[in-house]
C-alpha cells in the first residue's frame, strides 16, 4: 500500500494506516484460525479501515481483493 504518511502527514493518520495494514495481514495469515464471529467482525473492521485508508489516498487496493 502506498502511504501518504511517507510524505509527511500526521502521526494519527500513520497509526490508522498501520492498523489497517496489520489487520489486513492478520486476516490474510490467520483468518482461517478465527472463530466465525471473530472473522466476520474483523472483516467488518477492515472494511471500515479501508474507508479511512481510501480517504487518505493511501491506495489500499480493492476491497474485494482483500476479502471484504
Amino acid at each position: 500500500m502506498n502511504h501518504p504518511t511517507e510524505t509527511g502527514s500526521g502521526g494519527a493518520e500513520k497509526e490508522l494506516l498501520e492498523i489497517h495494514d496489520r489487520l489486513r495481514d492478520l486476516l490474510g495469515k490467520h483468518g482461517d484460525e478465527l472463530p466465525p464471529f471473530a472473522l466476520h467482525n474483523a472483516r467488518k473492521a477492515l472494511a471500515c479501515l479501508w474507508q479511512v485508508a481510501n480517504g487518505l489516498d493511501a491506495d489500499p487496493g480493492h476491497p474485494y481483493e482483500l476479502g471484504i
